[in-house]
């Protein structure tokens, strides 16, 4: 009897945040050559399935005759899609207004696909969208986060943080300067608890006060139900 075993690769897993055992469902190759200059290289293709979440992903894996080991053997450089650093959004991101929302999810393509430089503008833009949602365009961004302390919706504090996250926004957009990954993190961080606060936990909140009033007239129903009639 044949053996139909899958051929398998060991990879990062995009759900499974660890390497896994994957199953290739299909490959692919190809390759070519400069006959002038005897330069050779090539590029295998496949689509790869996780063993433990079933998650489908793709892969590639490149090489030319120019990039060698110590031991003349091609580098082999492997890419996986979607990128596996890919930064998911906070939880209950929907809730975010439509402005803010189409701002965050660019700003985490940015992020998941190593371009320091736009995500850096890309928080920037969030705040500016927060600002815009909240009615506190009154100049430029500085004066637009202190307005939001003014009327209310930030503490000093966070206030502070937001100016930080300026200054490293302001040289990614006039200075063309990443920022390290560390600030970075940090700052995207700072601008998810900023939309948390503002936009998922009130909602969260207004929904759990809705369920209680829902809940206590459901008891009130039930009692007046029991009460004997004279």
């Amino acid at each position: 009897m044949a053996n139909h075993h899958k051929v398998r690769v060991r990879v990062a897993c995009i759900e499974c945040n660890r390497v896994t055992n994957h199953d290739i469902l299909h490959a692919e190759e190809i390759a070519d050559n400069d006959e002038d200059s005897g330069i050779h290289w090539g590029t295998d293709y496949k689509t790869v399935q996780c063993c433990g979440c079933e998650a489908i992903s793709f892969m590639t894996r490149s090489w030319n005759s120019e990039d060698t080991d110590p031991d003349n053997h091609p580098v082999i450089t492997t890419t996986l899609y979607p990128s596996r650093t890919t930064r998911k959004p906070i939880e209950n991101y929907y809730y975010l207004p439509d402005i803010v929302r189409a701002m965050y999810q660019e700003t985490l393509t940015a992020m998941s696909n190593s371009a320091p430089i736009l995500a850096a503008i890309g928080i920037r833009a969030v705040v500016e969208a927060v600002c815009r949602d909240k009615a506190c365009v009154a100049g430029n961004l500085e004066t637009n986060i202190d307005l939001l302390v003014v009327k209310g919706h930030l503490a000093a504090d966070q206030a502070d943080f937001l100016h930080l996250q300026r200054f490293m926004g302001n040289a990614a957009a006039h200075e063309i300067k990443p920022p390290r990954q560390t600030e970075l993190a940090a700052a995207m961080n700072i601008a998810e608890n900023l939309l948390t606060n503002l936009y998922t936990l009130p909602m969260l909140a207004e929904q759990m006060a809705t369920s209680q009033e829902q809940l206590a007239n459901r008891k009130s129903r039930l009692n007046k139900s029991k009460t004997p009639k004279p």
